[in-house]
């Protein structure tokens, strides 16, 4: 009787397995018919698509934005990071038709990419052509540069000394006034 047992109770263990399987099935299908009709703006990674490239004096970003004019597109950089922005207006039908399907993206998107090192932002160039934005980052010179050194003449010294010399010359009641007085760096007497 023990073994008559078991293999039902092995029966109903499966019959439970493969009932639970089919509605984890059926609550993936609604799941995933809800999430098709459903805007898409976790577009971060995905959209726009780019590549980075690195050459020896600059760096080449191909940005993917089909169907966008130039001024629907921002690009700014900062220190190592380059942004790219944009918005895609939603697209209405003409009065009187009804759109049927539309897979096509539509809302604002930002896409920041960290350079591997500083770039010369004011001479960072960026092309639109069918489609493909391309960015020139040139890479910030590492090369040291010569510092020109200049001579500056030496007046301070000789301020100073005049003022102490005009101080010896004022009456005693304006010699404790002047020392008394702060000093200031602009010349400026208290």
């Amino acid at each position: 009787m023990n073994e008559k047992n078991s293999e039902t109770e092995k029966t109903t263990e499966a019959a439970g397995r493969g009932a639970l399987a089919e509605f984890r099935e059926a609550v993936g299908k609604v799941f995933d018919s809800v999430a098709s009709m459903a805007p898409d703006f976790s577009i971060g990674a995905e959209w726009p698509r780019h590549e980075l490239v690195v050459e020896d004096e600059e760096y080449l970003v191909h940005v993917e934005l089909p169907g966008f004019k130039r001024d629907e597109v921002e690009v700014s950089v900062a220190g190592r990071n380059l942004t790219v922005s944009g918005e895609r207006k939603k697209f209405d039908p003409p009065a009187g038709a009804r759109l049927l399907r539309s897979e096509r993206r539509s809302g604002t998107f930002e896409l920041s990419i960290r350079l591997p090192a500083e770039v010369d932002a004011l001479s960072v160039i960026g092309q639109m052509h069918d489609g493909i934005l391309e960015i020139k980052l040139p890479k910030a010179s590492s090369r040291g540069r010569s510092i020109d050194i200049e001579e500056t003449p030496s007046d301070a010294g000789a301020t100073e000394v005049k003022r102490t010399s005009e101080a010896r010359k004022k009456p005693a009641a304006e010699e404790s006034t002047w020392e008394d007085s702060p000093v200031s760096d602009s010349g400026d007497e208290g």
